[in-house]
């Protein structure tokens, strides 16, 4: 059960969330998909949500989290995630998140409307490889396997992103400030298997990903602060 409490913080599962709510290192590795924007603004259809769209061709991305330390306390957590536009601001709107604690799976829903729900993973995040292994009761969800250049960026990177979720008849905007250390990017260097009759898998099979990405990032260390959900009306 989360409670928003009077002072804007809440409480979840007899825990107290205070913002921002701090994610203090993480492990995280990423394979962004070109698709056409056909097929990402159905995955949309509904939102209020519109896909960041060249030529026709829009992004989607599958993430790996290991959270070390972290607010939420620690777990694994996999994403599908579509660059997004809504009037005119530029964001991100994950419509699957599986997770492997209940309590970032209530947090995150209550927090910031994200569509967390409870699976087994087994991610191995390091170096220049990452694997990430997706089950939900029982049932294979996904398979990835993902490389990148060994060289990481020298430099810490900044970063900022708006997550765009509806709830009912308002659009959440949630603040993301992050910082990434140990960046190492590459090209067309992964593989992805999917499994049949999870609407995970039905999600990324419709959206008619090529064999290769065209473009994978593992992160060493990534840190991140979440702001309160600003409701926008639609």
């Amino acid at each position: 059960m989360a409670t928003k409490l009077d002072d804007g913080s809440w409480e979840v599962q007899g825990k107290r969330l205070t913002f921002p709510v701090h994610i203090g290192d993480a492990g995280a590795a990423c394979a962004a998909y070109p698709v056409r924007a056909a097929r990402a603004a159905a995955l949309l259809e509904g939102t209020g949500l519109e896909p960041v769209a060249v030529a026709g061709w829009a992004l989607a991305v599958l993430g790996l989290v290991d959270y070390r330390v972290n607010d939420l306390g620690t777990y694994d957590e996999l994403a599908l995630a579509l660059p997004v536009l809504f009037r005119g601001r530029v964001g991100v709107h994950i419509t699957q998140l599986p997770v492997t604690e209940t309590f970032t799976m209530e947090a995150g829903r209550a927090l910031w409307g994200l569509p967390k729900w409870l699976g087994r993973a087994e991610l191995e995040i390091g170096g220049s490889r990452a694997t990430g292994h997706l089950a939900h009761e029982g049932e294979h969800v996904l398979t990835a396997a993902l490389s990148t250049l060994p060289f990481a960026l020298p430099a810490t990177v900044p970063g900022a992103v708006t997550a765009f979720a509806r709830r009912g008849d308002v659009m959440l905007a949630s603040p993301v400030r992050a910082r990434l250390r140990g960046v190492r990017i590459g090209a067309a260097a992964g593989t992805l298997i999917l499994g049949s009759g999870h609407p995970m898998a039905d999600e990324l099979r419709s959206l008619g990903l090529p064999r290769w990405p065209l473009l994978t990032a593992i992160v060493d260390h990534l840190a991140f602060d979440m702001d309160p959900a600003e409701e926008l009306p639609l």
